[in-house]
């Protein structure tokens, strides 16, 4: 299964943050919200990204270094499945996926399977996030509740799938399961002797006599 992460492109945002937010902590200013301009709204909204960084790095730590696989695949899983689905996407998904992602997993799969099925269980109905370092932001401020259900019922469904393909009894039907779930750009599975086979041309005759060797 960790071949996947292989095979998704896309840049490891969080390799290279331990040196910037090393030197980041001797400055205090930086330890304080910035702000940005909401175009839209027409105003400036507050937003720690330092912290947000700090907190990813640590519940990566907590998930024994698969939590940020865990939210590249998602991001794929809804990229790829779901392309005319606006929201949420980037930083609101990745922080909803951060609140459902349990910590202690030991793997990619089990990661995925947990934060999808939290999701289904926990929240029906579009929930307040609140942001990394600034409380009063509601993350998901700008996703309708029309988007949101639309995206639950997707992972209502993606949901059954992984749970099917984490809990499959062989490789071969995980990996079926798993490429069903992300689509085509995840490893076929491999093949068995059931599924090695030689189409026949003709009749079986002439079949000699005596034991096979």
């Amino acid at each position: 299964y960790e071949s996947m992460v292989e095979n998704i492109n896309g840049y490891n945002w969080n390799c290279h943050f331990d040196s910037f937010f090393g030197a980041a902590e001797e400055a205090e200013w930086r330890k304080e919200p910035l702000y940005i301009p909401d175009r839209e709204a027409m105003r400036w909204d507050k937003t720690h990204p330092l912290e947000q960084i700090r907190w990813t790095q640590e519940k990566n730590k907590n998930c024994n270094g698969h939590y940020v696989n865990v939210v590249k695949c998602i991001k794929w899983w809804r990229k790829e499945k779901y392309p005319d689905v606006k929201h949420p996407k980037s930083y609101p998904l990745e922080h909803f996926i951060g609140d459902c992602c349990p910590n202690g997993i030991e793997s990619v799969a089990e990661g995925i399977t947990l934060s999808l099925e939290k999701i289904v269980s926990d929240y029906p109905v579009k929930p307040y996030l609140a942001d990394r370092g600034v409380p009063e932001h509601d993350v998901f401020a700008r996703l309708s509740d029309s988007d949101y259900q639309t995206f639950y019922e997707s992972v209502c469904e993606a949901a059954i799938i992984a749970r099917k393909a984490y809990d499959a009894d062989s490789v071969h039907e995980s990996a079926k399961l798993w490429r069903q779930l992300f689509g085509n750009k995840f490893p076929e599975p491999p093949q068995t002797k059931d599924t090695i086979f030689t189409e026949r041309k003709s009749d079986s005759r002439d079949i000699p006599g005596g034991r096979f060797a």
